[in-house]
């Protein structure tokens, strides 16, 4: 039926196509017939102009519906990571009898990779003003650990460190004294969120390991005094309650002690969650499966989360570090120091995505 009707449709076109203005000698019914001939023809230029201003507006309100939309969806995941970190770590002590993983990437570099850590230690820049510009994110500060929080350390499961190795052999080419341009270069298979694995990995990392001290272990030593990374951003910030919180104006310039902090005041150290961590070791009790990625960074900085622990508290009188009962999880930040609350923020719009 409806071909039947589509065909006549067709043949009364086809006459009518064939039929010439001047054989009609009716006045109006040559408009008539003039009138349709032009529709049939196609749209005016006034029509196309009008469907061509309704598919703009479309646009322009589409355009603004889906403004940031990438961003926003990325710190949405962000978030969800966040929380599953919490969660992973947590939820990795209990099962493993109260010990924390270990294998945390330091945030810290370190110019002699042999058993002495008093060559030198820094995020390229003091231990108050750290500057590499492998790190995005700005909220710590470098001080020397206590051998004391180090033994908590240890006995809480966190047994190694892998610190960036300036003076290590650089994986594939180029060389692990200017990591940026390591990471930079097509000529290897470094990558910013590696970088704190061997060489043998492609990366520039070597590992501490917190034995005891025994100087017969491999690796540097609880005795070495290495220096670890702290959280300078605020105490309120990420653990969610009012409190005195601890800033790089409190440590000596070099980084070898607290001098001038606020007495009992958390202490929270800093360091990266990337895949040298037994946390992410599938085949150990509680291990996560997959190391999560931070993308609100450039290609060339660390691009992995930031767990923070606190290590104990500012002692009386403000200086120096009171250990605690134990090491605990504090909270979770992304590669740049935002807190869940800040990524919630760029998230629903209420703040700039980065």
């Amino acid at each position: 039926m409806f071909n039947s009707l589509m065909n006549k449709r067709a043949a009364l076109t086809a006459k009518f196509a064939d039929v010439k203005e001047n054989d009609i000698q009716d006045v109006e019914l040559r408009s008539k017939f003039r009138t349709l001939k032009a529709k049939q023809g196609g749209f005016t230029l006034l029509e196309l102009l009008v469907v061509v201003a309704i598919l703009a507006a479309i646009a322009g309100t589409a355009s603004l519906a889906l403004q940031d939309t990438d961003a926003r969806a990325s710190a949405a995941a962000h978030v969800t990571m966040m929380d599953e970190l919490n969660k992973g770590i947590r939820t990795f002590r209990v099962l493993n009898r109260n010990a924390l993983p270990t294998g945390f990437d330091s945030l810290v570099e370190v110019t002699d990779a042999g058993t002495d850590f008093a060559a030198g230690a820094a995020v390229a820049g003091t231990a108050t003003s750290p500057s590499n510009e492998l790190l995005a994110i700005e909220d710590i500060a470098l001080i020397n650990l206590p051998v004391e929080i180090a033994e908590i350390m240890n006995a809480g499961g966190i047994t190694s460190l892998k610190y960036l190795n300036a003076a290590g052999d650089p994986p594939d080419a180029g060389t692990c004294a200017d990591v940026d341009a390591l990471i930079a270069s097509r000529g290897n298979a470094v990558v910013a969120g590696n970088i704190f694995l061997s060489p043998a990995a492609n990366g520039c990392g070597a590992t501490w390991n917190n034995i005891d001290g025994d100087a017969g272990t491999a690796g540097f030593q609880l005795n070495d005094a290495p220096k670890v990374a702290l959280w300078t951003g605020g105490y309120e910030r990420v653990m969610g309650q009012a409190g005195a919180g601890f800033d790089a104006t409190a440590l000596a310039t070099d980084g070898s002690a607290i001098t001038a902090g606020v007495a009992n005041a958390p202490v929270l150290m800093a360091v990266g969650l990337g895949p040298s961590s037994s946390l992410f070791n599938a085949n150990d009790l509680g291990g996560m499966t997959s190391v999560p990625v931070y993308r609100h960074v450039s290609e060339t900085q660390y691009n992995r989360f930031v767990a923070l622990f606190n290590i104990g508290t500012v002692g009386a009188g403000g200086t120096g570090i009171t250990a605690g009962e134990q090491v605990t999880l504090a909270a979770i930040v992304d590669g740049a120091g935002d807190t869940k609350e800040e990524e919630l923020g760029e998230w629903d719009g209420t703040r700039n995505t980065i």
